[in-house]
């Protein structure tokens, strides 16, 4: 029989009063049925990124006693705001959510089952689909290592017809920052999410790596249902070249923070002289002004490599074995674009009805 934990669920947020008028009442929803069923304690906490529309206003008017606020008082950036939610979360699982997820009322249970009595585990994600449409916005995340970077965004799902059996553990390389749980206690061991990656984007991928490295693990679990207005915080107000210069700066420093291969780790720096040497033909700047920004970091980012590396057991050789070997699975299918789902869909659907047969 399954134990389950107390969870607190921790959202960050920043100008979003109208997603939280619209996506709050559906995490309530689901606070509640958790706790009922499970007879458990939630707590909600919305960590206020320096808003300037009513975000807090609106919540302690209408939220008091249901959700507690933190207000930051200025844009610090994701990692920082969801970190103020880590440190003040009092219940040993971690929910985070993005403020644009609408979260099905039975999502949190199928994550909290795997924190009982699982000492490996570091994270679970849940399965999103992307509102306005019947595509994924993500699901499990396979990794691989290929022109001197990690690729971790691949998404996969599961043909529940041919898993072995229901305890198959279904590893992702990544429980995104949007709709994950997460062990309250190995997260605050981690120190959180990197703040050198403010304001925004990979510092759910380099956590997690770090959680690989520590030996720890992390799984997706389908049957935990949300679905997300994707970007629509940061698409609505950062310029996307601006958008792409930081994401691709971030995902440098996550590799040069936590990269430890030797040879892996020459082919690194290959492929970026590579790539900075193909932006200069093409005439392309930004490249170099991510390189740059990133080169700008490099002290502190050396500084916490040089913090994380005793700490690792487990080598990016062992890791991308781990993804290797599911991604061979015949009830593993690689979802990398729409037609890749519709043909999941379909053959989902096939398979089921075999079954019946």
């Amino acid at each position: 029989m399954t134990c389950f934990q107390n969870v607190s669920i921790v959202i960050p947020n920043w100008n979003g009063e109208r997603l939280l008028i619209e996506f709050l009442p559906s995490v309530l929803q689901a606070a509640t049925h958790y706790q009922e069923k499970n007879n458990t304690l939630v707590e909600i906490i919305v960590v206020d990124d320096g808003s300037q529309d009513n975000s807090v206003g609106w919540l302690e008017t209408n939220h008091l006693k249901q959700v507690k606020v933190i207000a930051l008082g200025e844009n610090k950036g994701f990692a920082k705001a969801a970190n103020a939610g880590f440190f003040a979360a009092k219940y040993p699982i971690i929910f985070l959510l993005n403020n644009d997820i609408r979260v099905e009322v039975d999502a949190i249970a199928p994550l909290a089952k795997h924190f009982d009595g699982d000492q490996s585990i570091f994270g679970v994600c849940s399965k999103a689909y992307r509102l306005e449409s019947d595509l994924f916005d993500g699901a499990g995340k396979l990794g691989r290592f290929h022109k001197g970077h990690w690729h971790i965004f691949m998404n996969y799902d599961v043909l529940p017809s041919k898993l072995p059996n229901q305890n198959t553990k279904l590893y992702s390389f990544v429980a995104s920052g949007g709709y994950s749980a997460f062990d309250r206690a190995k997260l605050l061991e981690l120190g959180g999410f990197c703040e050198l990656l403010s304001p925004f984007y990979w510092e759910d991928a380099e956590l997690c790596y770090r959680a690989w490295k520590r030996g720890w693990k992390i799984y997706y679990e389908p049957t935990s249902i949300v679905h997300h207005r994707s970007s629509a915080t940061i698409a609505k107000k950062v310029p996307a070249r601006q958008v792409q210069i930081i994401a691709e700066r971030n995902r440098l420093l996550m590799h040069w923070i936590n990269l430890h291969n030797p040879s892996w780790l020459i082919s690194h720096v290959f492929w970026v002289v590579l790539k900075l040497l193909q932006a200069l033909l093409k005439l392309d700047i930004a490249y170099w002004q991510t390189v740059y920004r990133a080169l700008k970091l490099l002290p502190q980012a050396l500084d916490l490599r040089k913090k994380e590396k005793p700490f690792v057991i487990c080598s990016e050789k062992e890791i991308l074995e781990i993804f290797a070997k599911q991604a061979k699975q015949n009830w593993v299918m690689v979802i990398n674009n729409p037609s890749d789902y519709y043909r999941y869909v379909e053959l989902t659907q096939q398979l089921a009805q075999e079954h019946k047969m």
